[in-house]
């Protein structure tokens, strides 16, 4: 996703597709300026997919714990079981 975020930046310096983006946008919005249009499309785009990221990258680190704790929750009770036995 982050580096989806860097692609959609990276685009906007590629001069034939900001210009077919530009066009584009002053068809679907004419009372709005298209550069205006597009720096907003751009800034919507790439703060979603960093934040997207970033959730990911959270979900991936609490799932991580989760696995760590309920592996030492499962040695004790192995442990434990022996020492009764």
């Amino acid at each position: 996703m982050l580096g989806s975020a860097v692609g959609v930046i990276a685009l906007t310096g590629v001069n034939p597709l900001v210009l077919a983006t530009s066009q584009w946008l002053a068809a679907v919005t004419p009372q709005v300026d298209p550069v205006v249009t597009m720096l907003g499309v751009v800034v919507f785009l790439t703060s979603g997919l960093v934040l997207g990221g970033i959730a990911l990258k959270v979900q991936a680190r609490r799932a991580a714990t989760m696995s760590t704790r309920f592996a030492r929750a499962e040695t004790r009770a192995a442990s434990s079981a022996r020492a009764e036995a």
